[in-house]
């Protein structure tokens, strides 16, 4: 290759490096609002439980709806981003899940709310299998790791917006205009992803990863039964996946559902003192992607911090649920128990590894299929007894809780189980 052609070519790949932080921040900024959706139940279940005149169970099952709409929703999402693209894929669903906000927030009734939570899960549902597809298109492979943690700060910048903002965006202009104005502001990002994201660096005529990374090219024309087959078959994808049921239900259920009202419980805090203690998980949560998907990536570690973090979260419930600590050492505990319940990051990357690089939707859908399972399932358990126990809350939340330590323990002893990958894929075909 002559130097004029040297040239080129590094002029090609400065563009991709730079033009590739376009496409990953508006699709990151999409993500921004599956976590807000995700986790905002929580923060606003008095005004919720208020408004439809509804027990602790039936306001999980307003939680749930988005949680078995994106259960359902899971390898539909990787098929059509690795066949449709995540483009055209996102812009779409984002409409849905605009409308869905919109319905959820004028929603006259309960039934009206859950169809607008529903539609706002099927809505959301595809973007972060379409957000892992860019970055195994747009980046290296021996940043995956990394990228992924970057994902989970976006995903946590959006837990942050569902607390204490949250709180105080509906006290000042009510729950149901929030949810509205976040529908309307989701158009907009709709509107970016069809105008500046481009699925491949080949769009715009540049050298591809494939290319850049002296791999063999990934084709588009992939049969969509014998690729779902090849992972569902694969005894490392159930073993990761129910490493990652406890993790990420456990993240849920604290973040998103019962946290929040359970810390209001224990130490008889405000809703918005509750909110800022349920923030310092947030926070470690986002600081945790960084560093384990860094430290992953830097020494080639897959399993080590899959089972650190496993263990860790199981004694850091053991430890929440059934001890009362000093309100100086909360923000502390919950800073460190956001950050090793996170470990879950691990496992998308697991699964990409131990299947078929070309099918790295489907099998991100079908490992978030098992968390998300989770996720919609153990709340409205957890709804069912607190209502039971309705009149000694205490208890009822501690019996919840047990639930889901329960499922945390089998997670852990999972995670001993999974495969190291030695951050390279080890997929080989029979």
């Amino acid at each position: 290759m002559n130097r004029e052609n040297l040239k080129t070519r590094d002029e090609q790949i400065k563009k991709v490096e730079s033009y590739r932080w376009v496409v990953w921040t508006i699709l990151a900024a999409v993500y921004i609002f599956v976590t807000f959706h995700r986790m905002s139940a929580g923060v606003v279940k008095n005004d919720l439980q208020q408004a439809f005149s509804i027990g602790a169970a039936q306001f999980a099952n307003i939680g749930s709806m988005y949680f078995y709409a994106y259960f359902i929703m899971q390898i539909p999402s990787g098929i059509l981003a690795d066949k449709l693209g995540p483009k055209r894929t996102v812009s779409m669903f984002s409409i849905l899940a605009a409308i869905g906000s919109v319905v959820f927030g004028l929603a006259p009734n309960i039934g009206v709310a859950y169809v607008g939570r529903f539609l706002v899960g099927i809505g959301v549902s595809v973007v972060f299998i379409c957000l892992i597809k860019i970055q195994s298109r747009w980046f290296y492979s021996r940043n995956f790791a990394l990228m992924i943690g970057f994902a989970g700060l976006a995903a946590n910048l959006g837990a942050i917006l569902a607390q204490t903002p949250l709180v105080i965006a509906a006290q000042k202009f009510g729950w149901r205009n929030t949810f509205v104005f976040m529908g309307l502001a989701m158009v907009v990002f709709a509107a970016l992803t069809m105008i500046f994201v481009k699925d491949d660096p080949k769009d715009m005529g540049l050298p591809g990863m494939d290319e850049l990374e002296n791999r063999p090219a990934v084709s588009a024309n992939i049969k969509v039964m014998p690729a779902l087959k090849s992972i569902i078959t694969n005894k490392r994808t159930w073993v990761i996946s129910l490493a990652y049921i406890g993790l990420y239900t456990g993240y849920v259920v604290f973040l998103g559902t019962f946290g929040v009202s359970f810390l209001m419980q224990a130490y008889s805090l405000t809703k918005v003192k509750a909110a800022n203690y349920v923030i310092s998980a947030v926070i470690g949560s986002s600081v945790s992607g960084l560093i384990i998907g860094y430290l992953s990536d830097r020494f080639k570690n897959r399993k080590i911090p899959l089972v650190l973090s496993t263990t860790l979260t199981l004694i850091g419930w053991i430890i929440l649920i059934y001890t009362r600590m000093p309100l100086s050492l909360l923000t502390p505990f919950l800073f460190v128990f956001g950050f090793v319940m996170t470990g879950f990051t691990m496992c998308w990357t697991v699964g990409n590894e131990v299947n078929d690089r070309r099918l790295s939707g489907m099998a991100t859908g079908v490992v978030n299929c098992v968390g998300f399972l989770g996720a919609a399932v153990i709340p409205v358990v957890m709804g069912n007894i607190l209502d039971k126990y309705k009149n000694v809350p205490a208890v009822g939340y501690e019996k919840a809780y047990f639930v889901l330590i329960i499922l945390m323990a089998v997670s852990t002893a999972a995670s001993f189980f999974s495969a190291e990958t030695r951050g390279k894929n080890i997929y080989q075909e029979k």
